[in-house]
């Protein structure tokens, strides 16, 4: 059964509303850092060549935005799945970091965290530390994150993983991820 637009859309938008009913901390964690994360400039910005990856169907969120340009990649251009057939869609922000916050990508309503499927096919969620051209401070202070954000963080990742591009994406990166070292901290 094909899920239409319309649906897709209502189904992500779903998915912003419980997670903008939880936070990393007790207030905006932005604010620790200046929004470094979501800060670009084209002369001096240690940001610009970082870029937001959409999930399956997120790129709809996006249709009227005047804040967000969508882009896509064909997926061979990239280093995803083979089985990943679909166009990837990344978004940038037009006026960072004045951007409307109520269109985040999932993947920043869920910072620090990222899903990840062990050898043995358990689904966790752990700290992100993938390198970034700036320090997180969440992640470099080892901050306590709150447990509604951590619990609902996870039930969110686990709608997002039935979706088998979305699967295959996150057991890719757990692989890469374990073969580049082998422990991080689970979350969850």
């Amino acid at each position: 059964m094909q899920i239409t637009p319309e649906e897709m859309k209502k189904s992500i938008q779903k998915l912003y509303d419980v997670l903008d009913k939880v936070s990393p901390l007790d207030y905006d964690c932005g604010k620790l850092c200046g929004e470094v994360c979501c800060l670009y400039d084209e002369d001096d910005c240690p940001n610009k060549d970082l870029v937001l990856y959409l999930l399956p169907g997120e790129e709809l969120m996006y249709d009227d935005s005047e804040y967000f340009e969508v882009y896509y990649i064909d997926p061979r251009e990239l280093d995803y799945p083979r089985s990943w057939k679909d166009d990837v869609f990344i978004v940038e922000c037009n006026n960072p970091p004045h951007c409307d916050r109520k269109l985040r990508p999932i993947q920043c309503r869920t910072f620090p965290l990222v899903p990840h499927i062990t050898g043995d096919g358990k689904f966790h969620l752990i700290l992100d530390e993938n390198e970034f051209p700036y320090e997180c401070p969440i992640i470099r202070d080892n901050l306590e994150l709150n447990r509604d954000f951590i619990e609902t963080t996870y039930k969110v990742w686990k709608v997002l993983i039935s979706n088998p591009n979305v699967h295959s994406l996150i057991l890719y990166d757990s692989r890469r991820r374990d073969n580049k070292r082998k422990g991080y901290k689970i979350i969850k």
